[in-house]
């Protein structure tokens, strides 16, 4: 393995006399292969340990200072590691067998599929929500006066309903988190999994004699469905952070493929559906049937020798630390927020402010965008927004996503660059053809293939950034036990850049007619 590829691990423990070996002043070089530096003072261990986090070393040594044996009664890490075995002292001084430190083969990547599955699961349910606007609107409410409040605003109460709870559930998960991560993650995908049987049983029934009550259990279940999401959503955003970050790519993947598959659906409905009861029960039975996949396949998740190994690692790494720490000090015993917060707030404004730019123009903005062209054809009039807004964007965000496996911005200190030359997608989009029978400045961009080529470039660099930042601010932090809790307040400022950047897109309308 090249020199500049071996990473070193520092080891520090007390010695029976009570002293210690030095933690300053060594000038010891780092060597491959695991061989111990010869200097007898040297306060290092080294180790080759790959990029995908495998940790490759050959039998190593464990240097004695003067003859005396190290105690395990208070000491940070002492553990001579080889291929297959870890030998580690107990508290007497004995040596203890543990488990190999060679992380086990994802066969078949298994655990990735899971994850990606995941990620389809936390997005797709939702989205069908939304896609299925005209089945409410027009179908279950067809007999209510246009002027009634709930019909003429549902997509409003809609996004009032799902944003509220989400965030604030969020907020609870990171300032007051569940005993069981595990159990309250489950718990919210199988209440995700029963609202929606619930809400495929409303579209089979005829509620026409019942359009408040209906309304009422619609929104109810929003409000609930969404609180559960927002356990869920943390929760494996939490898991993935605790693995090598190719699991949480995958299951942002997973999420660009939902959005991508709801968009077809949305498309095949306008062209093959009967009717919109017989379109929404098509989207909510999918859903249905990915929620049910997805408690199988959490269930079958923590069973993988992979996901066993490596959260048995982080375990091993930091419980003596924290366990030290909680002695010394009891308010160190959970993540110290303020702490996290400052090591990774430059991610945490490049996601919210990713998600500022995005929802600020899709989809309100690019829904409002029609063909360019004079005498639109049948296929413009009907196609081209479904097709250039929602199937582009989704397809392109899915793309971004994938390519950080074949390119990865490496410079994660100058990301907030390429977030903040994203607001130049404002004016860009604001002089397309964006409500053309109402604006009153000129249209720039006039030019069908120019726009859906824009259109590819934000939705690409949305999916690339934010997998990307999601991926690395988890990695920042300097204890890896707090991994997860990282993830947890990512996805919350995640959430909070949709809110802000849906009510920053009231403004295009008031700006495009001044």
């Amino acid at each position: 393995m090249p020199q500049s590829a071996t990473k070193t691990l520092e080891v520090q423990a007390d010695l029976d006399d009570g002293s210690a070996w030095p933690t300053t002043g060594s000038t010891t070089a780092p060597v491959a292969n695991g061989v111990m530096p010869s200097n007898p003072s040297s306060q290092m261990l080294v180790a080759d340990i790959q990029p995908n986090g495998d940790m490759e070393m050959d039998t190593m040594n464990v240097y004695v200072v003067g003859g005396k044996s190290p105690s395990r009664e208070k000491y940070t890490a002492m553990e001579a590691v080889s291929e297959h075995t870890q030998t580690r002292f107990d508290a007497k001084g004995e040596l203890e067998q543990g488990p190999s430190t060679r992380a086990p083969k994802d066969r078949y990547l298994i655990a990735v599929i899971i994850f990606a599955i995941h990620g389809i699961g936390t997005l797709y349910p939702w989205n069908s929500f939304i896609t299925a606007e005209k089945y409410f609107t027009e179908h279950k409410f067809a007999n209510v006066s246009d002027d009634t409040e709930y019909k003429d605003k549902f997509i409003s109460y809609l996004g009032i309903g799902g944003f509220i709870p989400n965030v604030t559930f969020l907020f609870i998960a990171l300032f007051f988190p569940p005993k069981s991560s595990r159990f309250s993650t489950f718990g919210g995908l199988f209440v995700m999994f029963v609202l929606f049987i619930i809400t495929t049983i409303l579209a089979i029934v005829d509620s026409s004699g019942w359009p408040e009550l209906f309304f009422g259990i619609t929104m109810a279940t929003i409000v609930i469905f969404n609180a559960a999401s927002a356990v869920y959503q943390s929760g494996m955003y939490a898991l993935a952070a605790k693995l090598p970050e190719g699991y949480t790519q995958s299951y942002i993947v997973g999420q660009g493929i939902g959005g991508t598959f709801v968009a077809v659906l949305s498309i095949m409905s306008i062209t093959f559906a009967g009717s919109l009861r017989s379109a929404a029960i098509g989207y909510f039975c999918c859903a249905v049937l990915v929620l049910l996949i997805c408690l199988i396949t959490y269930a079958m998740l923590f069973k993988l020798p992979i996901i066993k190994h490596y959260l048995g690692l982080v375990t091993m790494v930091t419980n003596d630390k924290e366990t030290e720490a909680a002695e010394d000090d009891p308010s160190n015993q959970s993540p110290p927020l303020w702490t996290i917060f400052k090591q990774i707030k430059m991610q945490v404004f490049n996601i919210w402010l990713t998600f500022v730019v995005t929802l600020a123009i899709f989809p309100v903005v690019l829904a409002g965008i029609p063909s360019v062209a004079e005498n639109p054809s049948y296929f413009q009039e009907v196609y081209f927004i479904p097709l250039c807004c929602f199937f582009t964007f989704n397809l392109g965000d899915f793309f971004g996503s994938v390519l950080p496996a074949w390119f990865r911005w490496k410079w994660s200190s100058y990301t907030w660059l390429l977030v903040v030359s994203r607001l130049l997608f404002y004016p860009i989009f604001i002089f397309c053809n964006y409500r053309p029978d109402r604006r009153t400045i000129p249209v720039l961009i006039n030019n069908d293939y120019a726009y859906a080529f824009l259109v590819v470039i934000m939705s690409v660099s949305n999916g690339y950034l934010k997998t990307v930042i999601m991926m690395d601010g988890p990695k920042m932090v300097s204890n890896p036990n707090w991994a997860g809790k990282a993830a947890s307040m990512m996805v919350f400022f995640l959430i909070l850049g949709i809110f802000c950047g849906i009510q920053f897109s009231l403004f295009f309308p008031w700006i495009v007619s001044l």
